[in-house]
């Protein structure tokens, strides 16, 4: 029985050495490591910047933040290269050192972060911005509370949401979802047309802003319930029109593409000259 015992320790111990995921770390460069001055008063700020590695396991990545950002740019590689800033802040310098280590970058499953809890501490505070660098078709599932995501360069199925913070979508195809309670939507298309299945944005309380080349086919749903619809290139109206929605095609038509606003307006226009 004992020997049996420990055997098992040993095959665990085994397991999870693994399973570890080993960042590289140094200072965070720019900005994110500067002393600021706040409506708290004068605050700290330190940055750590991580970066690993990862394997793409069943073409999928997920991540998961409370007060997080959320970059994805998709490139033509097989992995994932992740980079994640943890970023403290605070009125005493040495706390926020602590504090940082503290932190943990979770990356089994959904990428997300363990920490110290702040609750009731007093102008401290900690959170991570993820950047990931992932293969152009992939199957991605970003959520955060309060902060912003942003995708460039992908072509996959993708679910975005978040409640405080706003959207940028560049060059995207596939099946794309993307959502925010309070936020505004900056989206740019490429190509003639949308590739894949098509794309669904809305916002809560926000602006939608919509660059698309001359020449753009797709149909087009965009609406708002509290604010207008835009449109600064001309288009054949092939549906219905008003000033808080349009449903048509342009051009030679193809997926859809929904934007939806319920307070703020919907702007559409050629990216020409950007």
């Amino acid at each position: 029985m004992r020997r049996f015992t420990v055997g098992c320790l040993f095959v665990f111990v085994f397991a999870g050495c693994l399973t570890a995921q080993t960042f590289t770390t140094g200072p965070c460069n720019g900005e994110e490591g500067n002393t600021n001055n706040s409506w708290f008063g004068h605050q700290d700020r330190v940055c750590e910047l991580r970066r690993t590695t990862l394997p793409l396991i069943d073409g999928q990545v997920s991540v998961s933040g409370k007060n997080d950002g959320i970059e994805v740019i998709g490139e033509e590689r097989q992995d994932i290269a992740l980079e994640a800033r943890v970023i403290a802040q605070g009125a005493d310098r040495d706390e926020l050192l602590s504090m940082v280590r503290e932190v943990k970058i979770v990356t089994s499953g959904t990428i997300h972060a363990d920490g110290p809890t702040t609750w009731g501490l007093s102008r401290r505070s900690w959170y991570v911005n993820y950047r990931l660098h992932v293969p152009r078709h992939v199957t991605a599932q970003l959520h955060t509370e309060n902060g912003g995501v942003s995708i460039t360069n992908v072509d996959g199925v993708i679910n975005a949401d978040t409640t405080n913070g706003g959207l940028i979508l560049n060059d995207l195809g596939g099946d794309v979802h993307a959502t925010t309670v309070n936020g505004g939507l900056d989206v740019k298309l490429d190509g003639n047309q949308w590739r894949g299945a098509g794309l669904v944005a809305k916002t809560t309380n926000g602006g939608v802003s919509v660059k698309a080349p001359d020449h753009y086919s797709a149909h087009l749903v965009a609406e708002t319930v509290n604010g207008g619809v835009s449109v600064g290139f001309p288009i054949t109206v092939q549906g219905k029109i008003n000033r808080s929605r349009i449903d048509t095609n342009i051009g030679q038509g193809g997926p859809t593409l929904h934007f939806h606003t319920v307070n703020g307006g919907v702007s559409i226009h050629s990216s020409s000259g950007d």
